[in-house]
């Protein structure tokens, strides 16, 4: 039986190039530090973040302090602490009158005959409308080339460009 040399010579020579690869790589990954061994130095015990809050979860609360706290489930205010020999007048309550509702300004048109748009500022924001559209609670009757005309609760309201320097 004879041995052909050829026929081991690629594998030998595969294997011997794999082990200069390795060889290559780990003396890298060391000089990297990155295959240093584990340093045995103590580790610092780090403070669990949460451990303030559970502390203050955990207090009992003073006597007394959860009668003076408001139930979240039913509607109303807080109960009123109890004060001894204390006698209290009722307060006048002054009845409240709803602001009146801003009034839209007209800031721009573009005209056009089939499909005029103009732009409408209300509430702190610019509405781009068109004919028979609504917005809030005002309904657009109609748009020309120097007016806009809306409709709110049957009261008709024109609306026309301001002059210049207001």
């Amino acid at each position: 039986m004879k041995i052909n040399l050829r026929r081991f010579l690629a594998p030998l020579l595969a294997a011997l190039v794999l082990a200069a690869v390795l060889q290559q790589i780990s003396g890298a990954l060391r000089q990297a530090g990155t295959w240093r061994p584990a340093s045995r130095a103590a580790r610092v015990q780090q403070e669990d973040p949460y451990s303030r809050v559970e502390a203050v979860l955990a207090r009992t609360p003073p006597p007394g302090a959860y009668e003076r706290m408001r139930n979240p489930f039913v509607f109303g205010s807080a109960p009123e602490p109890a004060t001894a020999g204390v006698e209290r007048r009722p307060r006048r309550v002054q009845p409240v009158t709803p602001a009146a509702p801003a009034r839209p300004v007209l800031t721009s048109i573009v005209w056009d005959s089939r499909d005029p748009r103009a732009t409408v500022r209300y509430d702190g924001r610019d509405i781009s409308v068109r004919e028979n559209s609504l917005f809030a609670d005002y309904r657009v009757r109609s748009i020309s080339s120097t007016q806009l005309v809306l409709e709110r609760r049957g009261e008709t309201i024109v609306l026309t460009f301001r002059p210049k320097g207001d």
